[in-house]
């Protein structure tokens, strides 16, 4: 089995924090009787990190009605953030034995299964997803930089540039989480294979957003692979500034202390 390392946490931001289980149930789950109202009040749960009120919402919706495969996916996602395994396992399963065409939920099971750090397992269900013709864009283009990133974990970067490319043909509002992860995502891709002067192409994009380390980062590598070591050694700088102490820090400085010469 193919161990998924953390650093393709940057993608998965799929993904969710979780609070701690102890808390009282939200007024809203305990005063609704409305399966579909509170499956709805679960999704919004769990995208603001409520994971212990999006429990309960869900295990209610559900002991109103049952078989809802978009409640059994969404209950998977919430036992996968608490790393319930099996519980998250059997929700993902039951959710398509119930509708088969919940292409959503191969994509969670693909976040499942890379947690998991089952790699082939991710990659199936990604592609199995972009089998769908009708998934949406934007679904579709998150999917992608899924499989993109396990792609990259597997060492098949050619393939991986290919499917985080396709990802950012899709019109996606630099205001969406997705933005970032797309561009980022290429962008190490093509570091990795060595098209550098088209990795910097891909961080230019992110200028609209605020100082980001990685987008540092890999900036300072694509300049040190193109012989401009100024360049490179500015923005791994920069890197040491914005996250001082941290892991990327730590990288960044194994970096500039490779670089020949000496700053200025």
């Amino acid at each position: 089995m193919r161990r998924f390392s953390a650093a393709c946490w940057v993608v998965m931001a799929l993904m969710f924090a979780g609070q701690a289980i102890g808390q009282q149930v939200d007024p809203l789950v305990a005063n609704s009787s409305d399966a579909t109202e509170l499956q709805q009040l679960g999704v919004r749960f769990i995208a603001s990190n409520q994971t212990h009120n999006a429990l309960q919402a869900l295990r209610k919706s559900l002991e109103i009605y049952p078989d809802n495969a978009e409640t059994r996916m969404w209950l998977g996602v919430v036992y996968t953030q608490m790393n319930e395994d099996i519980a998250a396992e059997g929700e993902f399963l039951r959710a398509l034995e119930l509708n088969p065409q919940l292409t959503e939920a191969r994509n969670w099971f693909g976040v499942y299964w890379a947690r998991r750090g089952n790699l082939d397992a991710a990659i199936a269900q990604y592609r199995q997803a972009l089998l769908d013709p009708a998934y949406p864009s934007i679904s579709r283009a998150r999917v992608q930089v899924n499989l993109g990133n396990v792609l990259m974990q597997t060492g098949e970067y050619d393939e991986a540039v290919v499917m985080l490319g396709r990802a950012g043909q899709i019109a996606v509002a630099s205001s969406d989480p997705l933005y970032p992860l797309v561009h980022l995502s290429l962008a190490e891709a093509l570091v990795k294979t060595g098209r550098s002067q088209e990795a910097l192409g891909a961080l230019e994009r992110m200028d609209v957003l605020p100082p980001n380390a990685r987008v540092e980062y890999l900036s300072g590598l694509a300049y040190r692979d193109l012989g401009e070591v100024d360049a490179a050694r500015d923005h791994l700088g920069r890197v040491l500034r914005l996250v001082p102490g941290s892991e990327l820090a730590r990288e960044a400085l194994a970096v500039l202390e490779s670089l020949p010469g000496r700053p200025d």
